[in-house]
C-alpha cells in the first residue's frame, strides 16, 4: 500500500514537471486560506503549479474536544457461562471522559482534470505531532476501587465464586483494567504520518477575483487504532467483550480511516 501510494505521488508530480514546461504561469500567484472543518480550524499556503495542479500546504488546529460517557462492565477469563449480573449494581456503569487530540499539519496535492473549473481530486497527506488520538480516563476512582476489590475477592466481595472471573471497563472491544489502588485510563494510538485521498470544489488561488470558496471531502488513512492501558502503557488485544456503550469512543477504537469535510475562504495574494 505504501509503495503503491508513493508511486503515484511520483507521477504525479512528473506529471506536473511536464505541464510546467508548457505553461509559463508557473508558480507565478499564491493565496492564503481560512476554514474550518472536522480537522478544526485549518489554514494554509497555496500555489498552482500548472492550469492543472495546485499544491497547498499548511496546518489544522484541533483544541481538545473533550466527550463524556458511560461504559458498561464486562466479564472476563470466564470459565463458564456468566453474565454481569453477578456484578454489583453501582459498578455495572462508570462515567469516563474522552479526549480527542487531533491537531495536524497537511501537504495536499490538488489535480484538476478540467481547465476552466473547480473540481479536483486531491492526495497527500496528514501529519500529526505524536499517535495518540484519543485519551479515556476515569474520573471516580474511589468507584474503580471497588471495581479492583471486586476482582481481587477482597473486602464485601470476597464471597463471589472464583468461576465469576473478573470484571472490567468495556471501550470497544477492549478491557480496560483499573490497578488496585482504583486507577483506570486508556489512549488510543493512530498513524503519525496519514495518506490522505479526496475530491472537492474550488481552486487554490483564485483565478480572476481575488477571493473564492474551496471546499474538500475525503479520509485520512489513519491506520488500525491500536488501545493502550493508561495505567501501565501496555497495549491491549481485542477479547469480544461482553457489553455496549461509548458512544463515539468506540467508534474511533475501530475505524481506520478518519472523515475530512472543510471549507475555506481563499485569497489570492498577488
Amino acid at each position: 500500500m505504501k509503495k503503491q501510494y508513493f508511486c503515484f505521488l511520483v507521477v504525479l508530480a512528473l506529471a506536473a514537471c511536464q505541464l510546467r514546461a508548457q505553461d509559463n504561469n508557473i508558480f507565478r500567484h499564491y493565496s492564503l486560506s481560512a476554514g474550518v472543518g472536522t480537522t478544526g480550524v485549518t489554514a494554509d499556503l497555496g500555489t498552482m503549479a500548472s492550469d492543472y495542479v495546485g499544491i497547498r500546504a499548511g496546518i489544522d488546529f484541533m483544541p481538545k474536544f473533550k466527550y463524556s460517557t458511560k461504559l458498561s462492565m464486562s466479564q472476563v477469563n470466564q470459565t463458564h457461562d456468566v453474565d454481569v449480573e453477578s456484578i454489583p449494581a453501582e459498578l455495572k456503569k462508570v462515567e469516563v471522559k474522552g479526549t480527542l487530540h487531533n491537531s495536524t499539519a497537511h501537504a495536499l496535492l490538488d489535480i484538476y482534470p478540467f481547465r476552466e473549473h473547480g473540481f479536483h481530486l486531491t492526495v497527500g497527506a496528514y501529519f500529526a505531532k505524536d499517535e495518540k488520538i484519543v485519551t479515556v480516563d476515569c474520573d471516580d476512582q474511589p468507584l474503580m476501587k471497588k471495581l479492583a476489590d471486586f476482582n481481587a475477592r477482597r473486602g464485601v466481595y470476597a464471597d463471589i465464586p472464583l468461576s465469576y472471573g473478573q470484571a472490567a471497563v468495556k471501550l470497544g472491544d477492549y478491557n480496560i483494567m483499573p490497578d488496585e489502588n482504583g486507577n483506570a485510563s486508556a489512549y488510543i494510538n493512530v498513524k503519525k504520518i496519514r495518506p490522505y485521498v479526496g475530491l472537492g470544489f474550488g481552486r487554490a488561488v483564485p483565478g480572476e477575483s481575488r477571493f473564492s470558496c474551496l471546499f474538500d471531502m475525503g479520509v485520512q488513512l489513519s491506520g488500525k487504532p491500536k488501545v493502550y492501558n493508561g495505567v501501565n502503557n501496555e497495549q491491549l488485544t481485542s477479547e469480544g467483550a461482553k457489553g455496549e456503550d461509548g458512544g463515539i469512543l468506540k467508534a474511533i477504537s475501530k475505524v481506520s480511516v478518519y472523515p475530512v469535510v472543510s471549507v475555506r475562504l481563499v485569497g489570492r495574494l498577488f
